[in-house]
């Protein structure tokens, strides 16, 4: 007797979407340095009008302003509109304060409170493995920050940063994971809205920055185009659709990415410490990723 086997097709897709969004993601810290004459909640307004015009392109968004507001009540807007704020406004801020590698380890530590909270939220108990990857991942980012010297003010200013910016991940992601109504086709109304308030706070508590050079324009766009327009809507599709015990766990190669892109970039030194406290973290990534959804 023939039994139809599953389509592969979206199995295939939700890993190359996978790809994509590590891809994207580890590029914003070297991009962020491109534009550090801009103000981070300036910053991420620009890149929300990226992401905006970048997403209308994607099939399936014509008319996305009417249908989000026909079909997603006020809460669905506040959270999709202040989840890329809050991430993406802490994590520029973060990078202006504290080595780059070391936020962007803390920020990407996000996953295992992801896949903590999806489990509590479900009723689910966490799986034992998950607690020990977490503190895995602590640890790497312990080692990473070489505490031979004790970081400055300033540093420790940029790692609360990226605490907040992880945890905004952490709420976004969630509620991309449980709502049960389809976001796709209402992104660019979303991302416009979220760079209409992102700027209206800059220009009412710091005041609007003409940024200095063409570097940081392309920066600004480049981050609304990639990471913060196509990396948004690719994860978007990957909670939706991916498992859940197997999501939490894609971003956990973004630190490699992000550090392998600012070596290349001369704008971090490839130590010791920055080495193992990676390596830490991938083996958090690997650890993690024996956790398997039941049957």
């Amino acid at each position: 007797m023939r039994t139809n086997a599953p389509n592969p097709s979206p199995v295939y897709r939700i890993a190359g979407l996978s790809v994509l969004v590590v891809l994207l993601w580890g590029v914003t810290a070297w991009l962020r340095m491109l534009a550090a004459d801009v103000p981070p909640l300036e910053l991420t307004g620009i890149a929300l009008i990226g992401a905006a015009v970048s997403s209308r392109m994607l099939p399936g968004t014509r008319g996305a302003l009417t249908f989000a507001l026909r079909e997603h009540p006020w809460y669905a807007w506040l959270a999709v509109i202040v989840g890329p704020i809050a991430s993406a406004a802490f994590y520029f801020a973060a990078l202006a304060y504290a080595p780059a590698a070391q936020v962007v380890v803390i920020t990407y530590s996000w996953p295992l409170l992801f896949a903590i909270t999806s489990d509590v939220y479900i009723r689910r108990r966490p799986m034992p493995l998950t607690f020990f990857s977490l503190c895995l991942g602590l640890a790497g980012v312990a080692v990473m920050q070489d505490w031979a010297t004790a970081p400055s003010f300033d540093a420790w200013l940029g790692y609360a940063g990226a605490l907040l910016a992880g945890l905004s991940w952490v709420g976004y992601s969630l509620f991309l994971q449980v709502y049960s109504r389809a976001i796709a086709p209402a992104y660019p109304a979303f991302f416009a809205a979220g760079a209409i308030l992102a700027l209206t706070l800059q220009a009412g508590f710091g005041g609007l920055v003409w940024p200095g050079s063409l570097s940081s324009w392309a920066a600004g766009v480049a981050l609304g185009i990639g990471p913060y327009g196509l990396g948004f809507v690719a994860w978007g599709y990957v909670v939706r659709h991916g498992n859940p015990r197997i999501v939490p766990v894609v971003p956990y190669a973004v630190p490699a990415v992000a550090a392998i892109t600012l070596v290349l970039a001369g704008r971090t030194q490839p130590t010791l410490p920055l080495l193992a406290g990676c390596m830490l973290v991938l083996l958090a990534c690997a650890a993690s990723a024996c956790v398997r959804a039941p049957r």
